[in-house]
């Protein structure tokens, strides 16, 4: 009897080690997969929400409204320019100005594509202007050069404002127009709404 009530004994605590064992092995297994995830959060996801991580060469933020992306860099007006420029490398092409609008320089850097123009404020430079030069980049929606009217209307609804032959959108930040001939987008621009000339 007595011999049987220590095997109980004995049991009930070998149960209870090994749950707790089980129970340690969970939650460091649980703590890997939660760092993992966050580690893949903050490495660089590109989620966007008109909204996300903005990531690559240290260009990570939320972000909102319209803005491009290219190659995952996202690119939004009045963002600081160098660690853009640092994420897409060296452009293809850069060219430099007097600024009429601003103090210092306008800095036009074109890529494959596109081209953006900077303006500086406080001795830096932030985005002022985004413009597709061909059909081989696209708006984050899917338009490009020669969509149709139609086209912009699906992706970004009717309240668009119309001057001639120039449909714009705008978020308080940025103004996106595309001009159209011929009932096909020329010109895709990215811009500063009229009188917001404050860096990011």
């Amino acid at each position: 009897m007595k011999n049987r009530k220590v095997i109980v004994i004995i049991t009930v605590l070998a149960l209870v080690a090994v749950g707790a064992v089980v129970a340690a092995f969970s939650l460091d297994s649980n703590k890997g997969n939660i760092d993992n995830a966050n580690a893949g959060d903050n490495g660089g996801g590109s989620k966007n929400s008109t909204g996300g991580n903005r990531q690559n060469g240290g260009v990570t933020q939320e972000k909102e409204g319209y803005y491009f992306e290219y190659k995952g860099i996202k690119i939004g007006i009045n963002d600081e320019a160098a660690p853009i420029l640092e994420a897409l490398g060296e452009p293809m092409h850069y060219f430099e100005a007097p600024s009429c609008a601003f103090e210092g320089m306008d800095k036009i850097y074109s890529y494959s594509g596109f081209e953006f123009t900077t303006y500086t404020k406080d001795n830096k430079d932030y985005i002022s202007s985004i413009v597709f030069l061909d059909d081989t980049v696209t708006t984050r929606e899917g338009i490009t050069l020669n969509a149709t009217l139609d086209d912009i209307i699906k992706a970004y609804g009717s309240e668009y404002e119309k001057s001639y032959n120039q449909f714009s959108y705008s978020d308080g930040n940025c103004v996106l127009s595309f001009i159209l001939e011929n009932d096909g987008v020329v010109s895709v621009e990215y811009s500063l709404p009229t009188g917001n000339n404050m860096g990011g």
